[in-house]
């Protein structure tokens, strides 16, 4: 566990499910250990793992504590605000959240949407001036940026030269209110603590919108009952077009005027497993293509930092109904410098030849083609991908779903086998799903002999009527217990148990009435009546004046006689 980390998983509440590694768009999440670790270097702190663990294994860097830290020093600190606040907490005035946040100690709350129209003025701006006609990425997202950069880095050129609407925002920020101010980022991305760790100069903390509303109700503070006060606005003023960036195609919005989803030179695309592709084989022909991507489905109203509050639509139009009018000037003239590069950061991992990978696949069972179901339990979208981690050391054999029940299986087999007691297991249909050669023999001995040649009875082969009834009222939720059955000439001691409850129980027999067994079964109740006895007489012994030794010694010595392999009397 590193709580140092964005995103980190927590041992103990890993429960080996592999989910987050089937979620995970970069694979960055290695398999040590029995639990799931996320590695550092290879995560792109799209939160998605943290939405889906349904054990709450993966958890967020909480920074809420440096937070607080940085108002208890009376730093003049600042909030951006995300412009996706809307649908976290719909239908709530701007006024009431910023003096909700101004009570908790921030000096003023500002729009990111703001520092987002300086990015669509600056895309705008470097759309009509490229003669070239290429294709462009946005650099908005700063999980889809790291993700191009790390895993497509021939993509990752394609991105925009400019700096994210946070980072521009934050610059604005310190050159409105000083260059020595404290700027926290609000909102539901997780990324975003990766862009602050990456830019200290310019962030100092991110919370998320979960953060922020603990943080509210530990101290006391509803901000739907607060009243505003003149001075509980958005400072300097409010964004405008800006705070459409929150859902898929807003930040074309921003760019130009009545933008259209039939606009073939301006596009969206969302989601990380999407992203690759909808973008392969996309090329400008002779014009500038434009790509707003996105890391989260339907944009940043889905971040992992967002609280359950609707589905996506619900969401969307709470966005556009806050938004400001139209009739704006677009697109604007970029009035910041906000230039910025991405470079290329692949992310190196081993190759693994044939040799290695046919290895790999044959740890678990896989040694030819037929046995590569590609079923995708153990988190991976084929059996080569897991076979590949697992050579690298990133996965381990128990990931294997299919191999993990064929060891059960046959686990259970050699045991049941092993057993010198007559022992089956059925179904909840009746039928003989497994048993060993003891078991035969009591029933016949032709199925004694085809069990040893084959080492399996017939399907058609039936469980004694006896013990079939005993079988089924286990099944039928009756508690396992010991008794004795008749078999033609013979008594056969049961023990019969649940496997399974509804589908599975079995039953291991013993036939009393064959010499070493009944020496046995003998010896086993003459020691229950010994120790019967001993009970009795340490109760009455002041009353009798008796010695129980002598009495034991004598029930002793039957018991002797009676072990199997003891010597005639």
């Amino acid at each position: 566990m590193d709580s140092h980390a964005s995103v980190f998983t927590e041992a103990t509440s890993c429960q080996d499910c592999y989910k987050c590694i089937r979620e995970c768009p970069a694979k960055a999440i290695a398999v040590r250990d029995g639990f799931a670790a996320i590695t550092p270097a290879e995560c792109v702190a799209c939160g998605h793992c943290v939405a889906v663990c349904p054990n709450g294994a993966k958890r967020v860097r909480d920074d809420l504590p440096r937070v607080q830290q940085l108002l208890a020093a009376e730093k003049h600190t600042v909030v951006s605000l995300a412009p996706a606040w809307v649908a976290e907490w719909p239908g709530l005035a701007p006024g009431k959240l910023v003096a909700a946040l101004q009570r908790l100690g921030f000096a003023a709350v500002s729009e990111t949407a703001r520092g987002a129209q300086e990015v669509s003025a600056n895309v705008a701006q470097l759309l009509s001036d490229d003669a070239e006609g290429r294709l462009w990425l946005s650099s908005a997202c700063p999980a889809a940026v790291d993700f191009l950069v790390k895993y497509r880095p021939e993509l990752g050129a394609r991105v925009t030269g400019l700096l994210s609407p946070l980072l521009t925002h934050a610059r604005m920020l310190r050159g409105h209110f000083g260059a020595d101010t404290a700027v926290v980022f609000i909102g539901p991305c997780i990324a975003k603590k990766r862009e602050a760790e990456a830019h200290p100069e310019l962030i100092d903390a991110c919370l998320t919108f979960a953060d922020v509303r603990r943080w509210l109700a530990d101290a006391g503070i509803d901000p739907a009952t607060l009243t505003p006060g003149r001075d509980d606005a958005f400072r300097p003023h409010p964004a405008r077009e800006g705070t459409l960036y929150p859902i898929e195609g807003g930040m074309l919005a921003g760019i130009t005027v009545g933008c259209r989803t039939v606009e073939p030179r301006l596009l969206s695309v969302s989601g990380l497993d999407e992203l690759i592709p909808a973008l392969d084989g996309l090329e400008a022909d002779g014009a500038p293509v434009f790509v707003e991507v996105l890391a989260c489905r339907g944009g940043c109203i889905n971040g992992p930092g967002m609280g359950a509050h609707g589905g996506t639509l619900m969401r969307r139009r709470h966005v556009i109904a806050a938004a400001q009018g139209d009739g704006l000037e677009r697109p604007r003239p970029p009035a910041w410098d906000i230039a910025s590069t991405w470079p290329a950061v692949p992310v190196a991992r081993a190759a693994v030849d044939d040799a290695r990978l046919r290895q790999a696949l044959a740890q678990v069972g896989k040694t030819g083609e037929a046995d590569e179901f590609n079923c995708g339990g153990c988190g991976y979208e084929t059996c080569r991908e897991f076979a590949t981690a697992l050579a690298l050391g990133r996965a381990e054999r128990d990931m294997c779903v299919a191999w993990t029940r064929r060891l059960a299986q046959s686990k259970a087999a050699a045991l049941l086998r092993a057993l010198p007691a007559a022992a089956m297991l059925v179904d909840d249909a009746g039928r003989i799903v497994e048993a060993n050669a003891a078991f035969a023999g009591l029933l016949s001995p032709t199925l004694a002999a085809r069990f040893a040649a084959d080492g399996r009875l017939p399907q058609d082969a039936a469980v004694p009527a006896p013990l079939a009834a005993r079988l089924r009222h286990v099944l039928d939720g009756g508690a396992a217990h010991d008794t004795d059955l008749r078999l033609g000439e013979r008594i056969l001691a049961a023990s019969v148990f649940v496997v399974e409850p509804a589908r599975m129980a079995g039953a291991v027999l013993s036939d009393i009435t064959a010499p070493a067994v009944a020496r046995a079964q003998i010896a086993a109740r003459a020691q229950q009546v010994i120790d019967r006895h001993l009970e009795t007489v340490q109760r009455i012994a002041y009353l009798l004046g008796e010695n129980a030794a002598e009495t034991e010694g004598v029930l002793q010595s039957l018991v002797d006689a009676h072990r199997p392999g003891a010597a005639p009397a």
